[in-house]
Parts: C-alpha cells; structure tokens; sequence
C-alpha cells in the first residue's frame, strides 16, 4: 500500500486581506476563500476588523484577525505588514456612516496604495476586489412590462442618494488601477441584495410579517390577508450570501494564474445576481403561509389600509425596489453559478436562521433594523 505521506507536496499560500471581515458580507466572503482549496496552493485569509471583540469570532473560523482603524494609518499600516509584505488579493467590503463616508473612501484608497507599493516592491501586485452594489444602476420596470430589460454593467449608473459615495469611491479605484505604474490590478464587484444567515435587508421582510401577524390571534389570523403596498410585480432579484462570497472567490481565481488571464477581468466590473428574479407576489404569498396568513397576501394597497402596528416598518428598499440585474459577465469569465435555494423557496428555513440570529443578539440584525427605521447616522461605524 502506497504511503501518500511519503511524497509530500509543499502548500503555497497566497495571502488574502479582507477588509470589513466581521461584517455579514465579510464573513461570507472569508468562508468562501477557505473553503476554496487547489493543491498545492491554497488561501490563508487575514480580517482587518476595528474592534477588538471581533477578534475572537474570526479566529474561531481561520481567519487571522487584525485589529486596526483606517482613521490610523500608520498604525493599521504597522500592524497589517507584520504579518506579511506581500498581498495576492484585498477585498474591501466596508459600510462607513454617512458623516464619514468621504474621509473613509479616502483613507481606504490610500491605505491600499500603501500596502500594494510593499507588496509590489516585494515582486507582487496585488488585485484588489472592490464592493460596490446593484442599487448604483437605479431600477427597472416591473415584471411583465414590455420594455423591461435587465440592468447590466454597461448600464447607466443612477446611484441612490444614501450610496452615492460608494458608488463614486468604485470608480475612483478603477482610475487608479489603471493608471500608468499602479501597484495594483482591481476590479469592482456590484452584488444585488443578499440574503441567508442573520438576513441583512431581507430580514425586513421578515420583520414585516411578523409586526403583521402579531395583529391578529391564531384563529383570526386563518382568515385574513398579508398586506404590501408595492405592486406584486416588483422584482425581488437576490443572491444568497454564500453564494455571493463564491462569486469574489471565483474572480480571484480566475485572475491570479497569469497577466493574460488577469488583464480580461481587471478593470472590468462585475454584477452578482441569481438565476433568475424573483417577484413580491412569489415572495409576499411565501411569507403569508409562512406565518399563517389563510387568504395569502394582497398587493398595492394605500398605506392608511395597513395597520398601525407596521406603520413603521419602512421596507421601500426590499418590497419597493424593482430591479432585475444580469450576472452573464462573471458567469461567462469565470463559470460561476449560484447554488443556493431563491429566498421563496426556501423561506422556512431562512426564517429559523434570523429568528436564531436574533436571538443570538447578533450586530447584523440591529443594524439593519436602525436603517430601515431611517436611521443611516454616525452609530453605523465602518466594518474595518
């Protein structure tokens, strides 16, 4: 019998910084870099988190934390070089407040100029995956209109207000790259909302049918309707979270092995979405038998017909946000798909999750909840 021991293969490890490694998007994406493994080369992943009390939780799941704030940057310079000159990968994936957001973009860029002159001068550049969003493109028609077409990357940004400065900082990073003797390659990443987990904005929804229900007693409840006041063809175009991180690691992958295959994906932005929308009516009719609703769910009433107890529920950025978003770019480039079940599919289980998430006490979950009560101030501190 043959002793595999006998010939050992030597892992090479390519160091991956995350930046916001703690935060629900973070997370997934260092999951997904560690689960990816082609001997003999493999992932060893860094977070650069702000807080200390973070720490733990990385370190429980592989990756090495490294605690430092980009508002300091000699000191998270100092302390993200003691681990390693040379960086292969840097994804960004912060949310700073909106008070701060145009010194953050700043600081960011700068720091990342910073460590790719090290690296470079260590013979690697590194490339750099900044997140971005689909709300850059505006929305679409609704689902069944005529002239409904999806959003791709060649479309017309038309940014929200509220993300605006993420939006202009993703450009300003595509300049810079490639600029004549940039220290680094970089491409935009714009993922639609996500869901899975602790739920991010989609745990709105559920927070929404629940307010809902908690109205009406177990028998009343069978003969009564889960209410909307957007129009059921809204489109509802999400990816899972999981499936999301998959797609950074796939653009990572598809980038490192050589120039040639490095210069058809730097530069370049890429959308993340799943195999196909999903509209409020599949969603809004799940939610109501997931909760009890016995004549399912109505659509585009006023909001005077809703009752007072999800009057402040504000979910005009998941309920009211139509937009359908192509991902054909990273699919075609890189062969990614998403895997995981559409957030109507498999609603139950998505349910369980945040429930557990709540009662965890998990960040995630009060953060989102602060903003869909319309608070988006400086208690929403970057996830550096």
């Amino acid at each position: 019998m043959t002793n595999p021991s006998a010939a050992p293969v030597s892992t090479k490890f390519l160091n991956v910084l995350v930046i916001g490694a703690n935060g629900y998007l973070g997370t997934a994406i260092c999951s997904a870099f560690l689960r990816t493994n082609a001997p003999p080369t493999s992932f060893r992943v860094h977070g650069l988190i702000r807080r200390e009390s973070a720490a733990h939780q990385l370190a429980m799941n592989e990756v090495i934390p490294i605690i430092g704030s980009l508002s300091e940057p000699d000191m998270v310079r100092t302390a993200v070089l003691s681990h390693s000159p040379v960086w292969d990968i840097i994804v960004t994936c912060t949310e700073p407040s909106r008070a701060t957001e145009a010194a953050h973009w700043s600081d960011l860029l700068a720091f990342i100029q910073d460590l790719a002159s090290e690296s470079a001068s260590h013979g690697v550049r590194p490339f750099v995956l900044w997140s971005s969003g689909c709300k850059d493109y505006g929305t679409t028609g609704l689902h069944g209109e005529k002239s409904l077409t999806p959003h791709s990357e060649d479309s017309p940004l038309q940014s929200h207000p509220i993300i605006r400065g993420r939006m202009d900082a993703a450009l300003r990073v595509l300049e810079v790259a490639g600029a004549e003797g940039s220290d680094f390659t970089a491409a935009v990443v714009r993922a639609t909302p996500v869901f899975g987990y602790s739920g991010s904005y989609y745990g709105a929804a559920f927070d929404y049918a629940a307010a809902f229900a908690g109205v009406f007693g177990k028998d009343d409840i069978r003969s009564r309707t889960l209410d909307f006041t957007s129009d059921e063809g809204t489109i509802m175009h999400g990816v899972h979270v999981d499936d999301c991180g998959e797609g950074y690691v796939a653009l990572a992958t598809a980038a490192l092995p050589d120039d040639d295959r490095r210069r058809r994906i730097a530069g370049k932005v890429f959308n993340i979405s799943g195999r196909r929308y999903e509209t409020l009516r599949e969603v809004g009719v799940a939610l109501a038998q997931e909760y009890g609703f016995g004549h399912g769910a109505r659509f585009g009433l006023a909001q005077d017909e809703l009752p007072e107890a999800v009057s402040g529920h504000n979910c005009g950025l998941v309920f009211g946000w139509s937009q359908w978003v192509s991902s054909e770019r990273i699919r075609n480039l890189t062969h990614w798909c998403d895997k995981r079940s559409l957030f109507s599919e498999n609603i139950g289980v998505y349910r369980l999750a945040y429930e557990a998430a709540i009662e965890a006490g998990l960040d995630d979950v009060e953060k989102v909840r602060r903003r869909m009560a319309g608070n988006w101030g400086d208690d929403h501190k970057a996830a550096e």
